[in-house]
C-alpha cells in the first residue's frame, strides 16, 4: 500500500534524525534523506525549502520530544531525590541514543557554524533550569547538600554527557582498541542502561546531604 503523501513531512523529519544518530548531523545529505524516507526531492523541497530550514527543524522536533517526555518525568509524584534521579537518567539515554549528532553540533558550533550556535543558545538550555528546580527542592527537603549551581550543572553534565561524547571522539578518530579493548565491550561499559545507573549511584551519593552526628 502506497504511503500517504501527507505524512511525507514526518517521514523526511524521523529519517534525517535517525541518520544523524548514526552519523552525525554534517553527515547527513537530502538525497539520503529522501531515499530512507521514500520521499522525492520536489517534496523535501516544497516542506523544508533548504538543507538549512530542514536541519533547524529536525533539531527543534527531536529537542522538543525529549523536553516534553522530560518534563513530564520530572512533574511525576515522588520525592524531589527520586525525580531528579528520573530526569538525570533520561538526560543520559537522551545523549547516548544521540551522541553523534550531538557531538557533530558542538563541533560545528567550535568551527563558526551560526545557526547551530544560535540553536544551542536558544534550545539545549530549557533543560537546565527543570533540573535545577528538582535539585533546589531537594535542597529545600534537606536531601542534597548545598553547592553552587555552575558547579552542579558542571559536574552533573560531565557525568552524564562525557562518556559518550568521549566515545563518539574515539570513533572519529577509528580508535581501533580504545582503553585496549573492543569497541563495542567499551561502549557497554560506558553507555549501557547498567553503565548509566551505576553512574547515577554516583552521582546521587555525591549530592546526598552529609548525615548529622547523633
Amino acid at each position: 500500500m502506497p504511503r500517504p503523501k501527507g505524512d511525507a513531512q514526518r517521514r523526511l523529519l524521523d529519517a534525517g534524525l535517525a541518520l544523524s544518530r548514526e552519523k552525525s548531523l554534517g553527515a547527513v545529505s537530502v538525497r539520503e534523506v529522501c531515499r530512507r524516507a521514500s520521499v522525492n526531492l520536489g517534496l523535501f523541497h516544497y516542506h523544508f525549502k533548504s538543507r538549512e530550514a530542514f536541519r533547524r527543524r529536525m533539531l527543534e522536533a527531536g529537542y522538543q520530544e525529549f523536553f516534553s517526555l522530560l518534563s513530564v518525568s520530572a512533574e511525576a509524584s515522588g520525592p524531589p531525590a527520586q525525580r531528579l534521579r528520573r530526569a538525570l537518567g533520561m538526560i543520559a539515554r537522551f545523549t547516548r541514543e544521540h551522541r553523534r549528532m550531538i557531538a557533530g553540533l558542538l563541533r560545528d558550533a567550535l568551527e563558526g557554524d551560526h545557526q547551530v550556535a544560535l540553536f544551542a543558545a536558544r534550545i539545549f538550555p530549557h533543560h537546565l533550569p527543570l533540573v535545577l528546580r528538582l535539585y533546589r527542592e531537594g535542597v529545600r527537603v534537606g536531601n542534597f547538600r548545598r553547592l553552587s549551581e555552575p558547579a552542579l550543572l558542571a559536574f552533573l553534565m560531565g557525568a552524564l554527557n562525557t562518556p559518550g561524547l568521549m566515545l563518539t571522539l574515539l570513533e572519529g578518530h577509528d580508535a581501533r582498541r580504545p582503553f585496549g579493548r573492543p569497541p563495542k565491550q567499551v561502549e557497554g561499559m560506558l553507555l549501557s542502561d547498567a553503565a548509566i545507573e551505576s553512574r547515577l549511584d554516583l552521582v546521587m551519593a555525591a549530592l546526598a546531604a552529609p548525615r548529622k552526628p547523633r
